[in-house]
């Protein structure tokens, strides 16, 4: 009996000269009539009638083996040269098989397939040079009015989080909405209506705890509150830092960024932009600990706000350090703009600061957004300016001397002048894995409020990775608006959206590095998948099975939408 060979055969991104091709993987799997019109030998050993397999698709962490028809499945082997794999990590249903394993590109495996009845289904199959990405599900979300996209500042929010264990998928939307899914089916577990009836209120930020039992919920809206909930949605606690920032529906103040440390405890930076008086931007911030029952354990300042904004916190897992940088549009008066705070994250009180002097003659304020990250160990600490400007600093030196100090500094973006327009890349957020500190370089600005950037800036929307010492590793180029990225131990997933400069539509979705891999960035980069709209928001799931990729509509000057607002579910 002859049988139709479904073989898996991958678009690969070809990466050429540094540049990705933007083509869409859209289809992962052709038929082939003919083993010889196929590279590479392709075999289905002989079995009794019962489980034919019908497709398999190499994913980042295994393979999907697809079944014909459903079937009682009682045993799955692979082997690779004759050489039985031994750890692997089996799910299964009557029709469908994930195989765990590290599989090897360009490598033959033969996977085989038992049933109660001992029929066997075994094919030969060559592993491709990088893994699919395709679509399980989507989520659609509500009807939002579409921000111009030549304005990043504009642009349709939300946040995507899956918890530790795998299980759960949290979405927070532009319209306060929160859902709790379940991930592996995509089924709704609970929806709550968080912020109603306040124009531009959203989820701003959400973190599940350690053991993904509970999630914390940060809003931006006149009350500002964070909320913790379990996994039934019921409300344990919630506290408002409106009552401390103030409000009005204009400037609304907002739960910046949530952390928790692996004890349940919660940190979060709270902010307010209140806008110019004068000539002088207005901030008022605070940084909060709560304990897992909502107990506030600590607040810094103790008995005053801040007046420079901030936008980011870190803790380490172990609680014992809290770390922040401040912000603002002009100087500040008392809390200096542009200054690393460091706190002991048992009591808040203040370890040591360092403030970063303005880049003159450019700027005259210094402005710390999105990237004030420590390492797990607590002893290497990194933040960026918006000016362009890295730097690292030796948390443990400083403990044992008591004297801040920059261990290095890196001019990545910082201002040039082109056709006399001083233009810079204006500098977003900033990850540590392992030993790896990358930067994220977001779009190019002009310092000259008259005139637009005539160009992009050369390191603009660019990521940029180096060690330790400070020296670089590797870099690429994005193409496009590079949001707050998501990682686990092994990969760095990049959310997407537009580029003011080229205004290359092609360009928005989510791009997948695998930062394990030797070499430089193309070896790294092993996935891209598009999106219509720009991609604002994504996040993996710590087994790395499963990508959320946030999908916004933009529109464009002659009133045309792109794209939808929902949630794409990847392997």
């Amino acid at each position: 009996m002859k049988w139709r060979i479904l073989i898996v055969l991958l678009t690969l991104t070809l990466i050429t000269a540094g540049c990705t091709e933007k083509s869409q993987e859209s289809e992962n799997i052709k038929v082939a009539q003919d083993l010889e019109d196929v590279q590479g030998t392709q075999e289905r050993s002989n079995f009794k009638a019962g489980a034919p397999i019908d497709s398999i698709v190499f994913s980042r962490t295994g393979a999907l083996v697809t079944l014909i028809e459903e079937t009682n499945i009682a045993q799955v082997k692979i082997s690779s040269a004759n050489d039985l794999i031994d750890s692997i990590d089996i799910e299964k249903t009557e029709k469908e098989i994930f195989a765990a394993f590290d599989w090897e590109p360009e490598t033959q495996y033969e996977f085989e397939v038992i049933t109660d009845e001992g029929a066997t289904s075994a094919l030969k199959v060559y592993a491709p040079g990088k893994p699919a990405l395709k679509e399980e599900y989507s989520i659609e979300l509500e009807a939002v009015t579409p921000g111009p996209i030549e304005k990043t500042s504009a642009n349709i929010k939300g946040v995507t989080r899956i918890s530790s264990d795998s299980k759960h998928l949290a979405i927070g939307t532009n319209g306060g909405s929160l859902k709790l899914i379940e991930l592996a089916t995509g089924k709704k577990v609970w929806e709550k209506q968080l912020v109603k009836g306040i124009a531009d209120a959203r989820i701003a930020d959400i973190e599940f705890s350690e053991d993904g039992k509970r999630l914390i919920v940060g809003e931006e809206s006149p009350d500002a509150f964070i909320y913790c909930f379990d996994l039934n949605g019921t409300e344990i606690w919630k506290f408002g830092a409106g009552t401390d920032l103030g409000s009005d529906l204009g400037h609304m103040p907002s739960m910046k960024k949530v952390k928790l440390d692996s004890k349940g405890n919660t940190y979060v930076a709270a902010s307010r932009g209140c806008g110019y008086i004068g000539e002088k931007y207005k901030y008022l911030s605070r940084i909060y600990s709560f304990d897992p029952e909502g107990n506030m354990r600590w607040k810094f300042p103790e008995s005053e706000l801040m007046d420079s904004g901030v936008a980011w916190i870190d803790t380490t897992p172990d609680g014992k350090y809290s770390v922040f940088g401040t912000s603002c549009f002009t100087k500040a008066d008392k809390w200096k703009d542009g200054t690393v705070h460091v706190l002991d994250g048992n009591t808040g009180k203040e370890n040591w600061e360092y403030s970063i002097p303005p880049l003159e003659p450019f700027f005259d304020y210094t402005a710390i957004w999105y990237s004030t990250q420590i390492t797990p160990d607590g002893e290497k600490l990194i933040t960026m300016t918006s000016d362009g400007r890295a730097f690292l600093f030796d948390n443990s030196r400083i403990v044992e001397t008591g004297v801040p100090e920059v261990k290095w500094q890196e001019n990545i973006s910082t201002p040039i002048i082109v056709s006399g327009v001083p233009i810079y890349g204006s500098a977003n957020y900033a990850y540590i894995i392992d030993n790896t500190l990358i930067f994220s370089i977001g779009s190019t600005f002009s310092r000259d409020k008259n005139k637009n950037a005539p160009i992009e800036h050369p390191s603009g929307n660019t990521f940029f990775a180096y060690d330790i010492e400070g020296n670089l590793l590797w870099k690429w180029r994005l193409d496009g608006y590079a949001g707050e990225c998501a990682q686990n131990d092994r990969y760095l997933v990049i959310p997407i959206a537009q580029n003011l400069v080229t205004e290359d539509r092609n360009v928005h979705g989510v791009y997948v590095f695998d930062v394990s891999k030797s070499g430089g960035s193309s070896s790294k980069l092993v996935q891209i998948y598009n999106t219509k709209g720009i991609t604002v928001s994504a996040d993996i799931s710590p087994d790395g099975k499963y990508i959320a990729a946030l999908e916004a509509p933009a529109r464009l000057d002659d009133g045309t939408v792109l794209g939808e607002y929902k949630v794409h579910i990847l392997t």
